[in-house]
């Protein structure tokens, strides 16, 4: 049966299930371009920890969203939709197929289902602002506004009193950029044909163990050396976006003094395999995905169900 709508395909899963690879397989097959949705591989000169494909794949398979920014630099859930919309308008025009692919599925969620609502109004953050505005003054709090949220804060005025105490709020409630909650983005599934694939597994085992072999790579292939070497470059610090990412932090911490050497691998394992246990959850918010369990064997069936689905109207 036909669709009349444009397609748009994505690999969604946890950690180190096997996205890229699936991925590449089917970028054999069709005329797809890979759109990251990985918060982490947007940084250039952060390869190991974020296992991003190789300077090989990445010149031979079309990619977007890789290598955007530098590692000082933020970017956010705002940025990436908008990133996003734009890169789907231009392939479609060149009858190339998006296909996202990555693990911040916060960005997928974002993408997919369009505006968060607004948090309500707290009257005891609002006290805490305006006793902060009377301790520092309005122009200053604009200025943190400036650190958290660039696109917020270049439209609002430095005297602006009622809409810098709400952009403050916001952020204080939720700890997430304020523009990202305006982006006037409608949901995907109402203009495109969406195909979604999610990978499991039913061996959560096995993917702890893909983990942990992983993350030794990692440091084998000498991921304090890259930390150390960014660290320097850009002026790092724990506090910045890009040192949020795991094994990253966990280097920092190291190269801080903060952490035994004894103890990096096992403390980035440990929290490779909680944000696992939070994707996991993200996952059930996908249900009309189609399930892929990687315990099976990939049969051509999947492939052919795949080429009906990304016919162009």
């Amino acid at each position: 049966m036909s669709n009349t709508k444009l397609p748009i395909l994505s690999i969604i899963g946890p950690t180190s299930i096997g996205k890229t690879q699936l991925a590449f397989e089917i970028e054999k097959r069709f005329p797809v371009e890979i759109i990251s949705v990985d918060s982490a591989m947007i940084y250039r000169e952060m390869n190991i920890g974020t296992d991003k494909p190789d300077e090989e794949a990445l010149l031979n398979i079309k990619h977007h969203l890789i290598n955007i920014k530098d590692p000082n630099e933020n970017y956010n859930v705002g940025s990436f939709c908008q990133d996003a919309q734009n890169l789907i308008n231009n392939l479609h025009l060149r009858n190339k197929i998006p296909m996202f692919v990555g693990g911040t599925l916060m960005y997928f969620n974002q993408l997919y289902y369009g505006l968060n609502k607004l948090p309500e109004r707290s009257s005891e953050i609002r006290e805490f602002i305006n006793n902060l505005a009377k301790k520092y003054s309005w122009s200053k709090l604009h200025k943190c506004i400036e650190e958290i949220d660039l696109i917020s804060a270049e439209k609002i005025k430095k005297n602006d009193q009622q809409r810098i105490q709400r952009i403050l709020e916001i952020y204080i409630l939720t700890g997430k950029p304020p523009s990202s909650f305006f982006i006037k983005s409608d949901k995907l599934s109402q203009k495109f044909n969406l195909i979604t694939i999610k990978l499991l597994t039913e061996n959560r085992s096995n993917l702890h163990d893909r983990i942990k072999k992983r993350t030794k790579g990692m440091f084998e292939k000498g991921l304090i050396d890259e930390v150390s070497n960014i660290k320097e470059k850009y002026g790092l610090s724990l506090e910045s976006q890009s040192m949020q990412a795991i094994g990253y932090n966990q280097v920092m911490k190291y190269l801080d003094g903060e952490l035994p050497y004894d103890e990096i691998i096992d403390k980035t394992i440990f929290s490779t395999r909680q944000l696992c246990k939070r994707q996991i959850t993200w996952l059930k918010k996908f249900e009309s995905a189609y399930e892929l369990n990687i315990d099976r064997k990939l049969e051509d069936s999947f492939f052919l169900k795949i080429e009906k689905c990304l016919q162009f109207p």
